[in-house]
């Protein structure tokens, strides 16, 4: 091997120490994105599972409350329903069917109002 094989040959290698050093430089800005990004995400998943757990715990109490005033409703009737558990029927039942309409009948426009669920 003379001089100029052993220069080419270092030059060559020292092209493709620059590249690859370029792109480990930019992979690792690519990792820490993500890893800025994963952090943000998990804090994010974070917040709605609290906020999940609060929505659960009220939506507890909401239901022993309702269930304990539906007992005193009953209590007080005798052996009738109870008028506010009628009342709640119908309203879920109204709502069950109203949604299956407007899912059959606007398949094709994805638009559901704030009715659907009032």
């Amino acid at each position: 091997m003379d001089t100029s094989e052993i220069l080419r040959t270092i030059a060559t290698l020292n092209t493709r120490t620059v590249r690859a050093e370029r792109i480990i430089a930019r992979y690792e800005q690519e990792l820490s994105a993500a890893r800025r990004s994963l952090a943000q995400t998990n804090h994010e998943l974070e917040e709605i599972a609290k906020l999940a757990e609060i929505l659960y715990e009220t939506n507890r109490k909401l239901g022993t409350v309702t269930d304990y005033l539906l007992e005193q409703q009953t209590t007080k009737l005798g052996d009738q329903e109870p008028k506010s558990f009628d009342a709640v029927f119908n309203m879920v039942v109204k709502q069950v069917e109203d949604k299956s309409k407007s899912d059959s009948g606007d398949v094709g426009s994805g638009t559901h109002g704030a009715s659907d669920y009032a």
